[in-house]
């Protein structure tokens, strides 16, 4: 696993990031590790479980001892249900977890990967919940059993504190519709976000049947360039009649018709 980002590394062109806005609906965002052709990469579930009013708490929580939604994503962080969280004026998050949550052999990227996991998840539940005061960047600081700058994974020594690393990134996300969720018929929001890919940003919608047949309904449609924001954000309506679908997002870059970074949602409308 290489140490810096596999975005780089594999000659993709990285994500973008923005912290996430403060939302009024009660989920718990939690990012979760993916493994693709092109390296391992972090992706973000909204989840609703388990929420006791501290967001922060919560989402730690949900990632240390909950399955996410997909089932190809993953952690390599253990359990545990002894989780510190404070945070200072500084928008400084202190995470205090016990040793055993980091007993897995790592090495180095695979570590750094698992570290941006509690990072990304961190900050994302501030934000999320309105919690960072003023403009400073949001970071996080990991102690094991109180201490700090322990040595985790086997080698791993934690840095004082953590920032995002946006290289760690998926190059494609799909917002919504979430892996599993289901909708009413009708008008169905998608919306994703993705990197700049030189070519643009592809889809394919099909439809499954009770046998698991997949039948393709919109086949290598381009999300028009004009329609993607400047951090790679987008949106579209489709109108859907009940049923379980696939929805594949993917880029190209020019002069190549390869499929970079695909990834793929199922839901049902019902």
């Amino acid at each position: 696993m290489p140490i810096s980002s596999a975005a780089a590394t594999m000659g993709l062109p990285p994500a973008n990031d923005s912290v996430e806005h403060h939302s009024s609906i009660d989920r718990l965002p939690i990012y979760w590790l993916e493994n693709m052709d092109q390296g391992v990469f972090l992706y973000r579930e909204y989840a609703t479980k388990n929420a006791t009013g501290e967001p922060i708490g919560d989402s730690i929580s949900y990632l240390l001892n909950e399955k996410p939604a997909n089932s190809v994503w993953y952690t390599h962080l253990k359990p545990t249900s002894e989780i510190g969280v404070s945070m200072n004026q500084d928008n400084v998050i202190t995470l205090d977890l016990p040793e055993k949550v980091f007993s897995a052999k790592l090495d180095q990227g695979l570590s750094e990967r698992t570290i941006q996991q509690l990072v990304f998840t961190a900050s994302a539940a501030a934000s999320n919940a309105g919690l960072f005061v003023g403009a400073l960047p949001p970071k996080v600081r990991i102690l094991v059993d109180g201490r700090a700058n322990a040595t985790v994974f086997g080698d791993l020594r934690l840095a004082d504190s953590y920032e995002r690393d946006a290289s760690f990134m998926a190059p494609i996300w799909i917002i919504d519709p979430q892996h599993g969720s289901t909708f009413k018929a009708g008008q169905v929001h998608f919306t994703g976000r993705a990197s700049n890919f030189t070519d643009g940003i592809y889809y394919s919608l099909e439809s499954k049947d009770k046998s698991g047949k997949l039948t393709v309904l919109t086949a290598d449609d381009r999300i028009p360039a004009d329609t993607v924001s400047s951090d790679g954000s987008f949106e579209f309506d489709k109108q859907l009649s009940v049923g379980s679908y696939k929805l594949t997002f993917w880029g190209k870059e020019s002069g190549s018709e390869d499929k970079i970074a695909p990834v793929s949602s199922e839901f049902s409308i019902k």
